[in-house]
């Protein structure tokens, strides 16, 4: 009966919000050394001792430091392994669900960047990948964020955050915290067959950048790859700082304009 009365709680404590079971577990630790504590004064001589026990005891390390030498608190021990096992199991559980779920939440590109002075990535391309190496390169405390539309992230890095969506969208950009950037750079992607449609979109995720900077009054400082230099017009111009053109030596020129611009905030 007592095993079945225990079986039922620990099942309910595997629904219990992570919040609530961590209070929960502090509250039984707690309790617990206290209990002990009375029970056997002699044994444990302070509370900090009985704590010691508490705790050896429900993560199974058992020192044998202290044992109780009365049938009360050898009962409760009974009690506590039983119980304070079973939480201990479901707070590494819980601990282990919480790691999991945070890294399917970065591969799902769902969670968004907040720091601030890093250099944002549009599309990826062979240069962009070339680029990253660069900048990396020079400072290797720099964060990137890289934006583009594949379901994961194509490159692996401490430094480099993913957001995966259409650099179009307000909202992806504002995933990226693109306000607080310290530079954008826009890369055409390797595969591109129409090079005026091509710019064109590269031109378009600049502008829908510059009216969004605009908005919350801040100056943003982008460059962007072009395949053709007469794609470059007075309009264009407007809302790209830096025009690289795709056919001239690239890397190492977009790597130190992201990272050297000269921006005032």
């Amino acid at each position: 009966m007592i095993i079945t009365f225990i079986k039922k709680i620990l099942e309910q404590t595997i629904n219990i919000q992570h919040w609530k079971l961590i209070l929960g577990s502090v509250f039984f630790i707690a309790l617990s050394s206290f209990i002990v504590y009375l029970i056997e004064p002699k044994e444990f001589r302070n509370l900090f001792n009985a704590f010691w026990y508490v705790m050896t005891t429900v993560s199974q390390v058992g020192f044998g430091d202290y044992i109780p030498t009365t049938v009360m608190g050898r009962l409760y021990t009974v009690l506590l392994y039983l119980v304070g096992v079973g939480f201990f199991a479901i707070i590494v559980a819980k601990w282990v669900d919480l790691l999991n779920k945070y890294e399917e939440l970065k591969e799902a590109e769902i969670l968004v960047y907040t720091k601030e002075n890093h250099i944002v990535m549009i599309n990826w391309s062979q240069k962009t990948n070339i680029t990253i190496d660069e900048i990396l390169g020079l400072n290797q405390n720099i964060d990137i964020v890289l934006i583009d539309q594949m379901n994961n992230s194509p490159i692996k890095h401490d430094n480099i955050h993913y957001i995966q969506g259409n650099a179009t969208k307000t909202d992806i950009l504002q995933k990226a915290n693109i306000l607080h950037a310290k530079s954008i750079c826009i890369f055409s992607p390797d595969d591109v067959v129409d090079k005026m449609a091509g710019d064109g979109k590269t031109i378009l995720i600049a502008s829908t950048i510059k009216h969004t900077a605009k908005q919350q009054n801040r100056n943003l400082y982008i460059v962007a790859e072009l395949l053709e230099e007469d794609h470059i017009t007075n309009s264009n111009q407007d809302c790209i700082d830096k025009f690289i053109i795709s056919n001239k030596p690239f890397s190492h020129l977009m790597a130190t304009t992201a990272l050297y611009n000269d921006m005032a905030d």
